[in-house]
């Protein structure tokens, strides 16, 4: 709970980042600052500010956080039992769109294993159990981190994808449907008589941004695996379709060996070949 409110500064930052209610980190901080005759924190109306005290202690907080969750990790990498919780995180897309129907296999075959799927885009810290098994998407030439055990399944393209009713004549001008840190596309112009609007429409998120798309509101960047495969869409003509990294299944070394973590990976991995052709862009090929 310190450590959650220093990085976080405030109450309610720290609550949230440990599902708990805000009342139990005042109490939790009060009970350590009893504990150590010290103030750890100024409480101020923008949040809660380290004292010097506080700020003395942060690294060895840290130390300690990372030892535990080092002790947790290496106790769980013993267990071979085929049952117990386990923590996947992956892109939400991926689960919903993808994955789901192979995880929900792996639950029947699996029935002990409390399977708990956590979609995001960031990586989850697998060193401190975070989560066990974490598929990501890793862009460009980068790998994972060193201290995770990685393995690359396989390469991820996106593509240009719009309704098709935007292709037909009349249609009205279609709006570039644009991501937080995505740009308009300057390289190649939109075939088949798009007529493009003036002004671009931006999205928090890729969903919003697949269902914007669905509805005609214009051009999409969406993994190819997504637009391929719903009936509203069609690429755009004349647009590339972009290798936009590469799929990488990681586990940190501690916990790899444990059992049900090993039958997530390998239940996965079979998956990800199965659908190569899909995250590939190439639907003609589709089983």
């Amino acid at each position: 709970m310190f450590l959650a409110v220093a990085e976080g500064g405030t109450v309610r930052a720290a609550a949230d980042a440990l599902a708990v209610n805000h009342a139990t980190i005042i109490r939790g901080i009060g009970r350590l600052e009893e504990r150590l005759n010290t103030k750890l924190f100024d409480k101020l109306p923008s949040g809660y500010r380290l004292t010097d005290a506080g700020a003395d202690i942060v690294e060895l907080a840290k130390q300690m956080a990372m030892a535990s969750s080092g002790i947790e990790a290496r106790i769980f990498g013993r267990d071979q039992s085929v049952s117990g919780p386990l923590r996947l995180t992956l892109p939400v897309s991926f689960a919903t769109d993808l994955l789901m129907p192979s995880l929900a296999a792996f639950r029947t075959m699996y029935p002990d294993i409390a399977l708990e799927v956590i979609g995001s885009t960031s990586l989850a810290n697998l060193s401190s159990r975070e989560a066990d098994v974490a598929l990501r998407v890793v862009v460009g030439a980068r790998t994972p981190p060193e201290n995770l055990y990685g393995t690359k399944l396989g390469a991820f393209h996106t593509g240009y994808y719009v309704h098709r009713d935007l292709l037909t004549d009349r249609a009205p001008p279609a709006a570039w449907l644009l991501g937080v840190n995505e740009t308009v596309p300057s390289s190649w112009q939109p075939g088949g008589g798009i007529r493009i609007a003036a002004a671009p429409i931006r999205f928090a998120e890729m969903r919003s941004q697949f269902e914007a798309a669905r509805t005609g509101m214009g051009i999409s960047l969406l993994p190819c695996f997504l637009g391929d495969a719903d009936p509203l869409l069609v690429r755009v003509p004349d647009a590339p379709v972009i290798h936009t990294g590469d799929i990488w299944l990681l586990t940190h070394g501690d916990t790899r060996q444990t059992k049900r973590v090993r039958l997530l990976c390998d239940h996965i991995r079979g998956a990800i070949r199965r659908h190569s052709e899909r995250l590939a862009g190439r639907p003609e090929k589709w089983p």
